[in-house]
């Protein structure tokens, strides 16, 4: 593994229950129930017998170490030649967008394949990218073994109910949607609903359809369907489970979701490396509480950024992970294999035993962890370190305010001013001129909001903008790079 610039893990307990390899996903139900619906798109269906001879079928023209990237949207044959690629020991490399040419992926690629002559449930199976929101975009590597971790662990946290049915519309090229909907479906023994439309009517009316039970979103995608009046309601009525995942959501909106469609939203919280989700929200608390239990299969460290020592209960620092070491699932995680050809950026990652997310938090004393922001995304003001979310929940309290953000923004003399970006709710019409506006407000409005807000927080505001729409990224994160690149001379203040 070092050879590729990763991690050497400790060869982890094994799960439980449930399939060692990938390759045996399909076993259990195509012994048991051939015949039920496994997989469906659009007006296609397949059980599980005919799922594992297409996946059979494909697997026969995939070579042991082969790489396999899709570039298709989502489609059934997407998930037929996921299981294939496990099956025959290949390697899938999971991408939803162009790489990076700071990337070089082909010559990594390629070095790996041609070391991989056998099958191996702890070796690279899986390469993806981080969604680079904070940075380049870093190529993840997981195991087999790491992969099967988010759907074992989901059976037992909620098990499965008959007839269930697990669907999304987000892209399944992006390995933590296709961990979460179709290999998670398959282990968990439901049926995975293959969905193609994201706008809120279409969207309830494609649940509907295909009865989907589990639906995986975006918190974007909730608060469209609160704000659409065009969503029928009754389109939802399948639905037990909603699980968000990728940005934060306002509380309120969780609560119209819940009070229009009959059931709670599920904040998770989570990351490329570890594959996906490693908390989730506690249903004892208030809806969009922010708080959640680790999943059994992990434990959480909080610890010093600076020092690395784990600090006192109730204090900030960097969110940490590490296998659990009691119970069942006790040394059964393992997370990334690390980041393929960069050795540097995978001894950073994991140290002194843990996995090291980059993020900040605090564990509650019923160990509940509540994510407070990330250290990438702090801005240093003239050796001052500033924590973008005191400006952000300042500036969301003001009058017109729908949502902000704050970012660093380069300055010769400061190193970094704050940037703030601000979108005003639904009606409210900007100009962004110093003339005036007879119907709303104008820039000299927008620098009195800017000017409450630093007032109120005690911290210089650098430069201010409008945004209409926020650029994110495929995981549906604001793109704070691309943000930053939107300010520009104008912005000053």
């Amino acid at each position: 593994m070092e050879a590729f610039g990763l991690f050497d893990h400790p060869r982890p307990a094994p799960y439980p229950f449930g399939p060692s390899t990938l390759a045996d996903i399909l076993v259990a139900e195509v012994a048991e129930h051939p015949d039920r619906l496994a997989l469906i798109d659009g007006d296609r269906a397949w059980t599980w017998a005919e799922l594992d001879d297409a996946v059979a079928a494909a697997a026969s023209n995939i070579a042991v170490g082969q790489v396999v990237l899709w570039t298709e949207p989502n489609s059934a044959e997407l998930v037929v030649a996921l299981l294939a690629t496990f099956r025959a020991g290949g390697i899938w490399m999971s991408t939803a967008s162009a790489v990076p040419e700071s990337v070089d992926v082909n010559a990594r690629m390629s070095r790996l394949s041609q070391q991989r002559t056998k099958r191996d449930p702890f070796g690279v199976a899986l390469v993806t990218f981080t969604s680079g929101t904070t940075g380049t975009p870093k190529s993840v590597a997981h195991s087999e073994h790491g992969l099967l971790a988010p759907g074992l662990v989901s059976i037992e946290v909620e098990p499965p109910a008959a007839g269930e049915r697990i669907g999304t519309p987000l892209d399944l090229r992006i390995a933590n949607i296709a961990i979460l909907g179709p290999i998670s479906a398959f282990l968990r023994g439901a049926t995975f609903v293959v969905m193609h439309r994201r706008f809120a009517p279409e969207l309830a009316a494609d649940v509907a359809t295909y009865g989907v039970t589990r639906l995986f979103a975006v918190p974007t995608m909730a608060f469209d369907m609160v704000e659409s009046g065009d969503v029928d309601a009754d389109h939802l009525d399948s639905l037990d489970r909603v699980i968000l995942g990728g940005s934060g959501s306002d509380p309120t909106v969780l609560a119209r979701f819940a009070d229009r469609f009959g059931v709670r939203p599920t904040l998770s919280y989570g990351l490329s490396e570890a594959p996906t989700g490693v908390v989730r929200e506690s249903l004892e608390d208030p809806i969009g509480s922010g708080r959640g239990h680790p999943l059994p299969h992990v434990d959480i460290v909080v610890v010093d950024p600076a020092t690395g020592e784990e600090v006192p209960t109730g204090t900030e620092g960097e969110i940490c992970i590490r296998a659990a070491q009691e119970g069942p699932w006790a040394n059964c995680w393992t997370g990334t294999l690390g980041y393929l050809g960069e050795p540097e950026r995978t001894a950073a990652l994991f140290r002194d035993g843990l996995l090291h997310t980059g993020d900040l938090g605090r564990l509650d004393a019923d160990g509940a962890l509540s994510v407070s922001g990330r250290i990438g995304n702090l801005i240093v003001r003239g050796g001052k370190n500033i924590d973008p979310t005191t400006i952000e929940t300042a500036a969301r309290s003001a009058e017109y305010v729908a949502d902000a953000v704050a970012v660093g923004i380069p300055d010769g003399r400061l190193g970094q001013i704050v940037g703030l970006a601000i979108e005003f709710e639904e009606g409210i019409t900007f100009t962004d001129s110093d003339d005036g506006n007879p119907t709303g407000l104008d820039r000299l409005d927008l620098i009195e909001i800017a000017m409450t807000i630093e007032e109120q927080t005690e911290i210089p505001i650098g430069a201010t903008m409008v945004v209409s729409r926020w650029p994110r990224n495929s995981m549906g994160k604001i793109d704070r790079a691309a943000l930053i690149d939107a300010f520009g001379p104008e912005s000053l203040l």
